[in-house]
């Protein structure tokens, strides 16, 4: 029987990691509760570029609301509202946080 000293039972994580990703996690839920309202440029998977305003995330953050979206190459193109899937989402860059 093998024991390994610093981990323990619960997770497999020692005291330190999990104090570790419990502020990460305040942090990122910080950060998603600051940018709904900000206009952000979002780097698409496919290597698009886009500039919109974020409105809200979902729950399960899957889908991404976000209003006034417009692409830099086709100026012409505005949609009031949209919603981003977040698998095609690969960056968010806000200036305004």
């Amino acid at each position: 029987m093998e024991i390994e000293g610093s981990k323990n039972d619960n997770g497999g994580l020692t005291s330190t990691e999990k104090d570790d990703a419990s502020f990460l996690r305040e942090r990122f839920l910080f950060l998603i509760a600051s940018l709904p309202g900000k206009a952000c440029q979002v780097g698409m998977e496919n290597g698009m570029k886009i500039n919109a305003n974020l409105r809200a995330f979902d729950v399960s953050f899957e889908n991404i609301l976000v209003e006034n979206l417009t692409v830099p190459s086709a100026p012409e193109t505005l949609l009031p509202m949209s919603i981003l899937r977040t698998q095609d989402v690969h960056t968010i860059f806000c200036t305004d946080i």
